[in-house]
């Protein structure tokens, strides 16, 4: 049986099974003695929790002040449904209740605030109604048992983390009128397989869908630039796809202008490759370990950095690092950039020398005594 507990290590409120001697807290991820955890929600909750209800004709379990719901305490129920009134689902109002497997919130209720259902693992299905406009940080957090969303186009704010670690969430649609995907918003959803981005979507931030490890398919409704509109992605943040290992493909918009560090490394199925001439920068270790890359082409002048902090993006800091297979590249700067593609500087290594140029990037030696390369400087060593 569930009842009221709060861990004594973190502080999360969370649904505890009582006939247990333990358990592991979803937060912290600490083991903590049942009992103990029992105990320290009676002795905190008063101070934490008080509240005065409302005059409002609420079921027991729901803590209303005015028209904000401050917490539920239905800890035995598992179909969950938010009376009508409310307008904000306060932050942690739901933090950790483990028995609850669905939740319908009302029509006229227009935030979701932090972490309200934060650690509700057995969650499997939720109704957002149209009046949503913002589903705030971390709110959906740890919610593994979370398969589908539907997200109503009334949505114009998620913030960051808000689907962090839903480790069954299958497929996203996003709302319409979304302009940011933030920081960490689905990183670690390890069953994702599909994302469409709205045309209103202008950057994904960092880490959006890092360790999102099944990722197949990632579709933008804005994939041509217009010069009437403002719409389509602009950028693409450091670490958004990071280990994205089953992405096999990505149509770049050529509405994009920035790659950051690191945004698709370790996307280890990725094939072929066009980097649109839209794109102004690409920053180090965007394709790092794209272990099955073979084919990639630019179609403008891009600029391809290294990066100034060898702790930061280790010593080889180059955009291609570690993609074994990669020799073939259609790029109109590839001499003055032979650093980025290792596999194709070795491969080019025996011709290059051959042919008495520079065996780095094929450049020509200048100089009567001591010959260096007229691109990357480099001495004659051979």
């Amino acid at each position: 049986m569930y009842v009221q507990g709060r861990c004594y290590k973190c502080g999360g409120f969370m649904a505890v099974d009582g006939t247990e001697d333990a358990s592991v807290c979803p937060f912290c991820n600490k083991p903590f003695i049942v009992e103990k955890a029992i105990k320290n929600f009676n002795e905190t909750a008063p101070q934490d929790i008080g509240v005065e209800k409302a005059s409002y004709d609420y079921d027991s379990d729901f803590v209303v002040e005015r028209s904000v719901l401050i917490r539920y305490n239905g800890y035995t129920k598992k179909d969950v449904r938010i009376p009508d009134g409310i307008t904000v689902v306060g932050e942690s109002a739901f933090q950790g209740m483990n028995n609850i497997e669905s939740v319908y919130i009302p029509e006229g209720t227009e935030l979701i605030s932090e972490g309200a259902f934060s650690g509700c693992k057995n969650l499997q299905a939720i109704h957002i109604p149209d009046s949503i406009i913002t589903i705030d940080r971390e709110a959906f957090n740890g919610c593994i048992g979370l398969k589908n969303i539907t997200f109503p186009d009334s949505i114009k704010n998620i913030e960051a983390g808000s689907f962090i670690g839903c480790t069954s969430l299958e497929a996203v649609t996003l709302p319409k009128e979304l302009e940011i995907l933030p920081w960490r918003i689905f990183e670690g959803c390890t069953s994702l397989k599909y994302v469409f981005i709205q045309k209103k979507v202008k950057t994904i931030e960092d880490y959006a869908f890092a360790e999102c490890t099944s990722l197949e398919e990632v579709k933008f409704e804005s994939l041509h630039s217009d010069d009437d509109s403002d719409e389509g992605i602009f950028r693409i943040g450091m670490n958004a796809f990071k280990n994205c290992k089953e992405l096999v493909s990505i149509n770049i918009p050529e509405t994009v202008k920035f790659i950051g560090n690191q945004a698709f490394r370790g996307c280890s199925s990725l094939k072929k490759l066009i980097i649109p001439k839209s794109i102004k920068a690409i920053y180090p270790l965007a394709f790092a370990d794209c272990t099955a890359l073979e084919h990639v082409t630019f179609e403008g002048e891009t600029e391809l950095y290294k990066g100034s902090n060898p702790y930061k993006y280790e010593k080889n800091a180059a955009t291609f690092y570690n993609c074994p297979k990669l020799i073939n590249i259609s790029y109109s700067k590839l001499q003055p950039n032979y650093w980025a593609f290792p596999a194709y500087t070795k491969s080019k290594e025996p011709e290059n020398i051959e042919n008495g140029r520079c065996r780095y990037c094929g450049g020509e030696f200048k100089g009567l005594f001591e010959k260096v390369c007229s691109v990357c400087k480099n001495p004659k060593d051979y």
